[in-house]
């Protein structure tokens, strides 16, 4: 692999990842949860470390110490993976249980990164070469030091593969994604290690041949691009999937919000979210709008006899319909409201939500397919506001 080529692959991989480091730090300044945060502190350590690794075209430009770079990007590199082995703890196990299982990782961390300092002050800190490796400096001080680095970062790709088995347990696709390819990016961050361990033995046994380089420059390049870009991927996943869903959730909830802030104008909120407003923001906002009519003005006129039959008939025909019969029988209930004249005063009210919705998502989502069914609904009629809906239908 030609510099050119190496460095050009090395500034694209820092690119991507100072991109990631924005977005989560947008998403960390919207909801400063601690999974976040430990993503941020993890884009922003690798972040570093890549700037690092960049060759810069010259030597000891760092206190004028050659190796001092390196030493620096193997420490961020560390923490790196230090906090990305926090992140996937946050997303695989209760956030009340992760502080106690962080400790061990935490006691490691300084472990390594204390032997890292010492070997690093006590041999390669007076090597001549940029890098660190089997010749830099003493060559047995240099070795135990690689052997550190080598280790932890296995210990802790391996952690992100073990605790991202949990994969198969989550109820969210998009988190089952996002961890599957951090798996295999932990996969990719192994193998690296395995490579640049085998490379140290080949250097300390004398073997210092071109092709040895060689080999040892194309492996480590593609494995690092490699473990980046999916451990990157999966981190992301779950993030901006779910984000997506929530545009088209909005955008599905237009016609059914729209016809029922008409009914009860006074219940919009003063404040208009803008198009530049967060969508976490503009869904609740719609939501809450959506409920405040449907628990006030509207409600003396949900008829639970009207979702009874419309319910019972929506089950009959469940095999060809893709929306849950609940959903379309609480779209029934509310278009028939709507065109209704005499309230109900019913005593026990129609229940709006699924009982399997456990937060705002689960609730957006839901209603979405409400909408979706309202809007199928009211497509077919031709006056939608002129008449009682048929409630068997």
């Amino acid at each position: 692999m030609s510099l050119v080529v190496a460095q050009l692959q090395s500034l694209l991989v820092w690119i991507a990842v100072t991109g990631a480091l924005a977005y989560w730090y947008r998403s960390w300044r919207r909801s400063r949860t601690p999974s976040l945060l430990a993503m941020v502190k993890a884009l922003a350590a690798l972040d570093v470390a890549l700037l690092l690794g960049l060759d810069l075209g010259f030597g000891s430009w760092l206190l004028g110490v050659a190796t001092l770079p390196n030493y620096l990007l193997h420490v961020f590199t560390l923490l790196a993976a230090y906090w990305l082995q926090l992140f996937v703890l946050h997303l695989a196990h209760p956030a009340a249980t992760v502080p106690a299982r962080a400790r061990i990782r935490t006691r490691l961390l300084a472990g390594a990164q204390l032997a890292l300092l010492v070997f690093y002050v006590l041999g390669p800190v007076h090597g001549d070469q940029t890098a660190i490796n089997g010749e830099a400096g003493n060559p047995l001080l240099a070795v135990l030091y690689l052997s550190v680095f080598e280790i932890y970062l296995g210990i802790a790709m391996f952690d992100v593969f073990h605790v991202a088995r949990h994969a198969r347990e989550l109820s969210r696709g998009y988190l089952r994604t996002g961890l599957r390819l951090l798996r295999w990016g932990g996969i990719s961050g192994l193998a690296f290690v395995v490579e640049k361990t085998l490379f140290s033995v080949v250097l300390a046994l004398g073997i210092n041949s071109a092709a040895a380089h060689a080999i040892n420059g194309v492996l480590a390049g593609v494995l690092t691009t490699a473990g980046i870009l999916l451990l990157m991927a999966g981190v992301t996943v779950p993030a901006v999937g779910p984000r997506s869903r929530m545009r088209r959730d909005h955008r599905q909830l237009e016609p059914l919000w729209r016809d029922l802030t008409d009914y009860a104008p006074e219940v919009k909120f003063e404040a208009r979210p803008t198009p530049r407003a967060d969508i976490t923001d503009r869904v609740r906002q719609r939501l809450t709008e959506i409920n405040d009519v449907l628990v006030g003005p509207l409600q003396p006129y949900l008829d639970p006899a009207v979702y009874s039959a419309a319910l019972a008939s929506a089950e009959q025909e469940a095999g060809q319909a893709a929306i849950p019969a609940a959903a379309t029988a609480q779209a029934v209930t509310i278009a028939t409201a709507l065109t209704s004249t005499q309230p109900v005063n019913a005593d026990k009210p129609v229940a709006f939500t699924s009982a399997n919705t456990t937060d705002y998502r689960d609730e957006a989502s839901w209603f979405a397919s409400v909408a979706t069914a309202y809007t199928q609904l009211t497509s077919i009629l031709k006056e939608p506001r002129g008449h009682v809906v048929d409630p068997a239908h």
